[in-house]
């Protein structure tokens, strides 16, 4: 027997311990991040164990699911060739667990239901930094070097909260008004709420993603001519623009410059050098999830530089360096057919929370140039991306079907098109 609302329960007090950031200097201490494992993984195996019981656990054999799977599946198995030891094994067990409990969740509930959850739970947390910062200055404003005065609120740091800030300010504008006056009320109240804490936070990466998620959903929204037009003049520039991108970058050890402009990485492309030159004799495979930053080489970083950071703060350089040219390829392959099919459906369909979530995965991808976000097992960006990513295909499948049955204005034929054949869509029903 199922239970909606004990469904959305779990998964909001899953997604809430994900959200959680015990720090060292929290009331708990040491006992907080033990602790916010222990409530993930029992959380995890019940949303499990009901899914199974209750509806099974059913998985797609499409492009973006098969190529998203096998990256997860590879970046697991890689803790057998790790030097990260029990820590690695720690991870790549967690990461198990975040694969499948997303896959659970996606069985439960639809891409809409779940854009509205992260969106309440995420709106909720801001307005709690945000009242953090004003009645406990001391605890929600950042007093660190190059940091002072900056918001972090409940977060872990700035750019945490500006993050967060920054989808809900992009949900906020994507998910449809609610017809109750007060909820209306309440929604402009968190858009300013979530638009005060991206200023003052100071995140500069926030702010960029803020503004490329509002792009995302104008784009989504076009008609298809418009749509067509404007992906044809973006592909037109891409070849003189990467042309000149790469006769006029320059990489230092803190600080990139390109097209005249230069940009502060705070030491960001240290870090990937070092990674990069120590990975010439890995360069296939990786030093396997968790393997990198062992002792030695923390050592003669710290050694070399006179500081340390056990984190590139880069996506993509970590999966690279972790999982090698295999782990990156595969990791592309899956994101190329993902986004392949939002643009294809975006094209055809229209729909705010399809819109969102389009808006959601490019805002995450990103993102993940300038934190470590993939991989990040279990937190609640890479819990809510892998989510999402799954349960495109389906809302899709159901999208085009109830256009068709209604004799929306749709391509005809549309199920017998490329995008049927590609991913493999059929008509479903939502339950």
């Amino acid at each position: 027997m199922t239970s909606p609302k004990i469904e959305s329960f779990a998964i909001y007090a899953l997604m809430g311990v994900s959200l959680w950031n015990p720090g060292a200097n929290s009331l708990l201490g040491g006992l907080g991040e033990p602790l916010r494992y222990a409530l993930f993984g029992g959380l995890s195996l019940a949303i499990i164990v009901y899914t199974y019981i209750t509806r099974g656990i059913r998985v797609s054999l499409s492009a973006e699911w098969t190529l998203l799977l096998a990256f997860l599946a590879y970046t697991i198995a890689s803790a057998a060739w790790s030097e990260g030891g029990a820590s690695a094994m720690m991870k790549a067990t967690l990461i198990s667990l975040t694969v499948m409990v997303s896959i659970c969740i996606v069985n439960l509930k639809w891409l809409d239901e779940i854009l509205v959850i992260h969106y309440r739970l995420v709106g909720c947390f801001v307005t709690a930094c945000f009242v953090t910062v004003l009645l406990f200055p001391d605890i929600g404003i950042e007093t660190g070097w190059e940091l002072e005065g900056d918001w972090k609120g409940l977060a872990g740091q700035k750019n945490e909260l500006g993050a967060l800030a920054a989808y809900v300010v992009v949900s906020s504008v994507a998910i449809p008004l609610p017809k109750s006056r007060i909820a209306v009320a309440i929604r402009v109240v968190v858009f300013a709420i979530a638009g005060t804490c991206l200023v003052f936070s100071g995140s500069r990466g926030g702010q960029l993603i803020a503004v490329i998620g509002i792009a995302a959903l104008i784009a989504s929204r076009l008609p298809k001519t418009a749509q067509r037009v404007s992906l044809l003049l973006l592909l037109a520039c891409m070849i003189p623009l990467l042309h000149l991108v790469a006769s006029t970058i320059s990489l230092t050890d803190d600080r990139i410059g390109v097209l005249g402009a230069t940009f502060n990485t705070s030491n960001r492309t240290t870090l990937w050098f070092y990674g990069l030159e120590q990975l010439r004799d890995r360069l296939f495979l990786g030093f396997g999830v968790g393997g990198f930053w062992t002792t030695p080489r923390l050592l003669a970083f710290q050694d070399t530089h006179g500081w340390v950071l056990d984190n590139f703060h880069n996506g993509y350089v970590t999966i690279l360096i972790e999982g090698g040219l295999v782990g990156l390829l595969l990791l592309m392959g899956a994101l190329a057919f993902i986004m392949l099919l939002l643009l294809m459906a975006i094209g055809h369909l229209r729909d705010a929370h399809l819109s969102l979530g389009f808006a959601f995965v490019v805002m995450t991808l990103v993102s993940n140039v300038v934190e470590n976000l993939i991989g990040r097992s279990t937190s609640l960006s890479f819990m809510t991306l892998l989510i999402v990513c799954f349960s495109i295909h389906a809302y899709v499948s159901w999208l085009a079907g109830r256009q068709t049955d209604q004799d929306f204005s749709y391509p005809r034929g549309y199920r017998n098109d490329l995008l049927a054949r590609l991913f493999g869509l059929q008509k479903v029903n939502k339950a």
